[in-house]
């Protein structure tokens, strides 16, 4: 009956309640467990594959520059004006269940991209649909979209994904397109799903990488509004180990 029951199992495609099922059926102890606890153990380990297949999937979609960063081993030693304390929300996850944009900002090497793409395999680990991109290549993506017609699309499918990294911001000013571009993105998104953007400048310079004055006003007003803030410093942590 019990060999009836895996078949069935895998013929629904339920493989890892087969598997274990199989397991159970071939311990010794199997005797001892009553049927609500096989059903338990089963359930449970088909559970665990499908949450682990989800996260690959995830990680793959999202095509994150350094998919092994984690937030469990940010360096909070090396001094760069960063702190546990300041990252609690981040770190947690709250940030990103509260929507909110993270910001950060400080000179070459001193692991904005790392944080960025922590925070990114963060959102993956709880499920969320997340895409990093650099900004040239994402301004570089939308403009093929465009010109292949697919931009309404592209625009809907970019506004839907639940964390949206955007790593190296300027130090170019965008011309009249990629500003169109950069702020329909950021419009569509707005107080619906966070967005990580990184960069060289000071939070302060961010408006001339737009250029025309309104439209810098527009973007940056949302951008910054509610955001969390980080303003990394010091010299660069490429030099001697690897950067985390």
């Amino acid at each position: 009956m019990l060999q009836t029951t895996i078949e069935k199992l895998s013929d629904m495609k339920l493989f890892a309640m087969a598997e274990k099922a199989a397991q159970l059926a071939a311990s010794p102890s199997v005797s001892n467990l009553g049927p609500v606890e096989m059903l338990s153990f089963c359930v449970d380990a088909e559970h665990d594959k499908r949450r682990a297949s989800r996260l690959s999937r995830l990680l793959k979609d999202a095509r994150i520059k350094l998919p092994s960063a984690c937030v469990e081993e940010i360096d909070f030693k090396h001094h760069r004006n960063l702190s546990k304390d300041a990252l609690a929300d981040i770190i947690s996850g709250s940030a990103l269940e509260h929507k909110a944009n993270i910001l950060i900002s400080g000179p070459t090497g001193v692991g904005k991209s790392y944080l960025a793409c922590a925070i990114a395999n963060l959102a993956c680990r709880k499920h969320l649909p997340t895409q990093y991109f650099r900004v040239s290549r994402f301004l570089e993506h939308m403009a093929a979209q465009k010109a292949l017609g697919h931009y309404l699309k592209a625009i809907d499918k970019i506004g839907a994904v639940k964390l949206l990294v955007l790593d190296d911001l300027g130090p170019d000013v965008m011309n009249a397109e990629q500003r169109n571009v950069f702020l329909e993105v950021i419009e569509e998104r707005y107080a619906t799903w966070p967005t990580i953007v990184t960069s060289q400048l000071p939070f302060e310079q961010w408006y001339e990488i737009f250029g025309d004055q309104t439209s810098a006003d527009a973007i940056c007003d949302r951008i910054f509004h509610n955001a969390h803030k980080i303003l990394l410093s010091g010299p660069s942590m490429r030099k001697g180990k690897p950067l985390v």
